[in-house]
């Protein structure tokens, strides 16, 4: 009873916890985690167009740009004419913008849609989609899964993909209701016909997060700036109008232009910033709706003192 009472005494309420601004030592990787391919800094347009041979510019391709332990992210282009197999995502959500050309959408029972520049789009679990170009040519657009995403094919599909290593394919049946959109969630938004800041995807394991200021020069950003880090996991960017300059730890400052992916691994120090004039959006795409945002602890000191270490950890 003492003890029940001594914790009475000195409790706070969870609320007021969790809006407390607190100091913590954080884990800080001695040496800058590494971009492993696919995973690039800096994405252009221009430089996955160069991955495709003369012969398939205007074919279907695919093109993936990140993949990490938490997400994959790909160009694809659909040729005149060309659609994807009809499919459903077994636990997970995905979401798509469009950058070239008309994509119809099919998803679930709602009437399909044509998507086009702009518009970002969003699939639920255990949902039937479809994508197919009808437009007069090739379409691009920009689609994001889970890393642990698993594909599944209605029965009646004419074909199936060839089975991962060490897997078949088995016929199973599935419980009906497909994971509901949720409050702040649309199947699809024209950004660039209504452009504001706004969370469009808010899931387990995908955040998908529009970011829109307005900058009044095109000053860059100081290079001292360090932003902030996050020490579980890899952020990236899909830049939608305008320009984004970014400070990310180990590399040049550089500015992005609409179109371009940017990424970060986990634990190293970012910025970005609206460049020029004009408005400027990033969509920030990483798997933690509430991921921590790690800030140095004063803007003269970046890096605090050496810890006192001592002893093993808790989890050691």
């Amino acid at each position: 009873m003492a003890i029940v009472a001594a914790l009475a005494i000195g409790a706070v309420s969870s609320t007021a916890a969790l809006a407390q601004t607190v100091f913590t030592w954080t884990p800080k990787p001695v040496a800058l985690a590494p971009y492993k391919a696919p995973n690039k800094p800096h994405t252009t347009i221009a430089d996955v167009r160069a991955k495709i041979s003369p012969a398939n510019q205007s074919k279907t391709w695919n093109q993936k740009v990140v993949s990490d332990a938490h997400l994959q992210a790909s160009w694809v282009q659909l040729a005149v004419g060309d659609q994807s197999p009809t499919m459903f995502i077994s636990d997970t959500r995905a979401a798509f913008i469009v950058w070239e050309g008309s994509v119809e959408f099919t998803i679930g029972s709602q009437t399909p849609f044509t998507a086009t520049k702009g518009f970002m789009v969003q699939v639920p679990a255990r949902t039937q989609f479809q994508m197919k170009n009808v437009g007069a040519v090739p379409s691009l657009h920009f689609e994001v899964f889970t890393a642990d995403a698993k594909i599944t094919y209605p029965q009646a599909a004419a074909t199936l993909p060839k089975p991962q290593a060490g897997m078949t394919w088995a016929l199973t049946r599935q419980d009906p209701g497909a994971e509901a959109l949720g409050t702040g969630n649309s199947t699809f938004r024209d950004f660039l016909a209504s452009p504001s800041a706004s969370a469009f995807v808010t899931s387990p394991g995908l955040f998908v997060n529009a970011i829109r200021g307005q900058a009044f020069n095109c000053n860059p950003q100081s290079p001292t700036s360090l932003g902030h880090r996050h020490i579980n996991y890899g952020e990236f960017w899909f830049i939608m109008e305008g320009q984004i300059s970014y400070n990310i730890e180990g590399l040049p400052f550089f500015v992005s232009e609409a179109g371009d992916i940017v990424y970060v691994p986990a634990g190293r120090w970012h910025s970005a910033a609206n460049h020029c004039p004009g408005f400027d959006t990033r969509v920030a795409i990483n798997p933690f709706p509430t991921g921590t945002h790690n800030w140095p602890p004063t803007a003269s000191q970046p890096n605090p003192p050496t810890p006192p270490i001592s002893g093993k950890g808790w989890l050691d």
